[in-house]
């Protein structure tokens, strides 16, 4: 998933007048092409690596202006990488395409709004908003990603020792790709993927480990490797 993440829906043109019943909120999405085009190269240059396929995420049969210019923008990246297969799909049907065949997407590219939905329910459909990894990346390497998980800081469970440890190991494994240290990556990736399947899981999984005993199990699987 490559969610554009610097301007968009998310834009803080706007503002509020009036009170009562009269009053009104305006709030105005601003897509560059600079923005649009950097994250549609970014997933287009990923795809290499994966499958070569590459889905675009619009609602241009509703949204009049600023989705048409995101469809235009992909349609002419996409013609300076003929050998990668592309789809355009709107958010509604790519929802519930998510949930019935998340099997047939590879990368998918997706408009700060959009992305931020998507990324959420991809945690959901993995079984845990728990195990789903991010970065915030600067694609030209001139000024520090930040990376994290997906979940945030999940103050509700804080201290009680069941928060699920995956999402920032994973994470983890996304900076040490973004650095070129992808053998190590899938290391520790190996590592998660079998732990799962030896049945140590944290309580958002249906299991019954705490963190440190999920941790220390990704730990001494990684050190056998």
């Amino acid at each position: 998933m490559v969610r554009e993440n610097s301007e968009g829906e998310y834009s803080e043109i706007g503002g509020r007048i009036h009170s009562g019943a009269d009053q009104m909120a305006i709030q105005s999405a601003v897509f560059t092409r600079k923005g649009t085009e950097r994250a549609m190269r970014y997933a287009f240059e990923l795809a290499k690596s994966r499958r070569h396929h590459v889905t675009s995420a619009t609602k241009s049969n509703g949204i009049s202006h600023s989705m048409p210019f995101w469809d235009d923008v992909f349609r002419m990246v996409k013609s300076d990488y003929p050998e990668t297969g592309t789809a355009s799909i709107h958010i509604d049907a790519l929802a519930a395409f998510f949930v019935m065949k998340p099997h047939i997407f590879d990368v998918i590219v997706a408009s700060n709004l959009f992305g931020d939905i998507l990324t959420d329910l991809g945690g959901a459909i993995m079984g845990s908003i728990g195990i789903a990894p991010a970065a915030n990346l600067n694609v030209e390497r001139e000024y520090p990603s930040m990376f994290e998980p997906v979940h945030g800081s999940a103050p509700d469970i804080a201290g009680k020792g069941i928060s699920n440890p995956i999402g920032q190991i994973w994470t983890g494994k996304m900076m040490l790709d973004f650095m070129g240290y992808e053998e190590i990556g899938r290391l520790i990736l190996d590592a998660v993927e079998d732990t799962l399947a030896d049945g140590i899981k944290t309580p958002d999984l249906g299991g019954t480990a705490t963190n440190k005993e999920v941790t220390d199990a990704i730990l001494e699987r990684l050190y056998k490797r």
